[in-house]
């Protein structure tokens, strides 16, 4: 079951790797125990098999002959499991040996160094195998050379064995002991190590629709591994602060706009019933109070389009989307704005090198292109122009400007163009200008497929308008 605390994560990754190293740290010193343990072994099998070597001398009373001095012969450290030797002469005739040893069997495992190991009744022996070597006592009148032997010598392992395994119960004891303060150590300083956290985590609950203050501690700010959640609280804070404060206003905005708009017929409704009128009074009024209703209507119309778009945008782009024409689409734009344009002496003009398509709704792009051209037209000066260009700067973006001559917009103005019910001017009333919902539907939609619209402009001499989409999906 994987642990759901970070502490406890941390507390048991750090105990796991204290384990491993003590582990390491024995297997260490087993080995090397066992390394200088078998060295002076050795040593001491190498001087015992000299002294058997010792043992071997010439007769006094018989120069010619050779005896073995069993009176010199070096103990044994493992008193159950004796040492054994074995002396062989020159032409291999047995010369002495250890009272029952027959020597080596046959299972004995021969290194380099004339060391040899194997087991007898289950015990394992270190041999030493001195080969054809001279014997020390040499007769001073004899000009023959020295008498050559074989001198084979063993010893118990089982106290090498016993002290490698005590070198190793005791490094595990002591690391345990070291172990268990170290883990106490560890859960404290992870603990204390998350308590930056925690206060990140116990201040950031205290935010609410009402406290939007967001202190962080320092500790958050100047440890490395909490400094970026500390700077993402705060973005995310700040967004959602921004988020907040936009959809009030946008609310306060609607509701004055459906109220306004509602006003306005109530009142129109009240002055008919005020006095008796005539029936062409009477038709003229309600003529006039389904024009403010027809107002309402698109008011509520463009509400629902861009609550539609948002969620589109949010859910991702709808699929299978055939391509369109994009020229086709501001024709088609143009044609619905002819009337505005001609009744104020503005012509439209588009330029375009060659046909491009793009996977965009067709409805979609036209409703950009309207919104655009509506208020380019309304704000030009009368004989003057509003260009479309369409362009490909680059193989993987499509770009159309929309450019007029008009009034322009104030700079203070520029960066809210795009916000709800925004009319950069107190002279755009609701009647000449719009709602203030037309750029925020364009860049909604704009936005949906990815694309990128900005806006740039000076008072007294125009305005333009670029949007961009991508070009991938579509065919140039």
């Amino acid at each position: 079951m994987r642990l759901k605390s970070l502490a406890a994560r941390i507390v048991i990754v750090v105990v796991g790797l204290d384990l491993l190293l003590i582990a390491l740290l024995i297997t260490l010193g087993v080995v090397v125990a066992r390394t200088e343990l078998l060295a002076a072994f050795d040593e001491s099998l190498r001087s015992k098999a000299l002294s058997i070597r010792a043992l071997v001398r010439y007769d006094e009373e018989s120069p010619a002959q050779l005896i073995f001095d069993t009176s010199g012969l070096p103990p044994s450290a493992d008193v159950d499991h004796p040492d054994t030797f074995m002396v062989h002469l020159a032409k291999g005739e047995l010369f002495a040996r250890s009272p029952g040893w027959a020597g080596l069997p046959a299972n004995t495992r021969y290194s380099q160094n004339d060391f040899a190991r194997f087991r007898e009744n289950g015990v394992p022996f270190r041999a030493l195998v001195l080969k054809n070597v001279e014997i020390l006592d040499r007769e001073e009148d004899s000009a023959a050379p020295p008498a050559r032997i074989t001198v084979i010598y063993a010893a118990s392992l089982l106290e090498v064995r016993e002290r490698v395994l005590r070198v190793g119960i005791y490094s595990g004891a002591a690391g345990i002991l070291i172990l268990l303060p170290m883990s106490w150590l560890t859960v404290w300083a992870v603990r204390r190590s998350l308590n930056p956290l925690h206060d990140l985590a116990a201040r950031a609950g205290k935010i609410t629709v009402r406290q939007w203050s967001f202190d962080a501690p320092v500790e958050a700010h100047v440890t490395p591994e909490l400094a970026p959640l500390t700077a993402a609280l705060e973005t995310l804070l700040h967004r959602l602060h921004d988020s907040f404060a936009r959809q009030r206003q946008f609310t306060g905005d609607l509701a004055h706009e459906l109220k306004t708009s509602v006003a306005i017929i109530k009142s129109g409704a009240q002055v008919l019933l005020q006095n008796p009128r005539s029936a062409e009074e009477y038709r003229a009024g309600v003529e006039g109070l389904l024009g403010d209703c027809d107002r309402l209507e698109s008011l509520v119309e463009r509400i629902l389009r861009l609550a539609r778009t948002e969620q589109w945008a949010e859910e991702g782009k709808r699929e299978n989307i055939g391509p369109t024409e994009l020229v086709a689409t501001c024709d088609a734009a143009i044609g619905r704005v002819a009337a505005l344009a001609a009744a104020k002496q503005v012509s439209i003009k588009v330029e375009s090198k060659s046909p491009i398509q793009l996977r965009v709704d067709p409805d979609d792009l036209e409703l950009i292109w309207l919104n655009l051209l509506d208020n380019a037209v309304r704000h030009s000066e009368s004989g003057s122009q509003v260009t479309m260009k369409v362009e490909t700067p680059n193989a993987n973006t499509v770009s159309v400007c929309v450019e007029d001559a008009g009034e322009g917009i104030a700079p203070a103005d520029v960066p809210h163009v795009f916000e709800r019910f925004r009319r950069g001017e107190t002279s755009r009333t609701r009647y000449s200008g719009g709602f203030g919902l037309g750029l925020a539907i364009c860049k909604a939609i704009v936005e949906a497929y990815g694309g990128h619209i900005e806006l740039a402009s000076a008072p007294g001499k125009g305005t333009s308008v670029r949007v961009e989409f991508p070009a991938a999906g579509g065919e140039s």
